[in-house]
């Protein structure tokens, strides 16, 4: 393993060992024991098949939109108004949600795909005025949230 993929590994490694740390430190200074909390914290998000569910339920947008932002930096672009996009996204979903009953074999891709084509429609906006009147991505996707 080179040395560079090693660095990329250990940072971070490093960071969350110093966040348990600091957080402890918080903790103890507030007079709170850092040992029932923390496990009170891995009970509350994987102590049960229940809290598991709620936990990937709970991260998954937030893992998306964090994607979303990587992906458009590794293009160059600072993409600031993911958040609107899944507001967006997330209306477009409860609107399918409430307005059609189907089967669930159906409704749920359709909610899926309709949550998708609204991000996207929303995100395009400030693509568009990039690429056309090279208005500045960070100004317009900062307005739309």
């Amino acid at each position: 393993m080179s040395e560079n993929r090693l660095t990329n590994i250990l940072v971070p490694v490093f960071a969350v060992i110093l966040g348990i740390i600091a957080g402890a430190i918080v903790m103890l200074v507030s007079g709170y024991d850092p040992i029932a909390g923390y496990s009170a914290l891995l009970y509350g998000a994987f102590g049960d098949r229940y809290y598991i569910g709620e936990t990937i339920r709970q991260v998954t947008p937030y893992i998306l939109a964090g994607l979303a932002v990587a992906f458009a930096f590794r293009t160059g672009l600072f993409n600031i108004g993911v958040e609107g996009q899944l507001i967006v996204g997330w209306l477009a979903a409860v609107w399918v949600g409430v307005s059609f009953e189907l089967p669930k074999v159906i409704h749920l891709p359709l909610a899926i795909v309709a949550a998708a084509l609204a991000g996207a429609l929303w995100g395009f906006i400030p693509g568009f005025l990039k690429a056309r009147f090279r208005v500045h991505e960070v100004i317009v996707t900062i307005m739309m949230v």
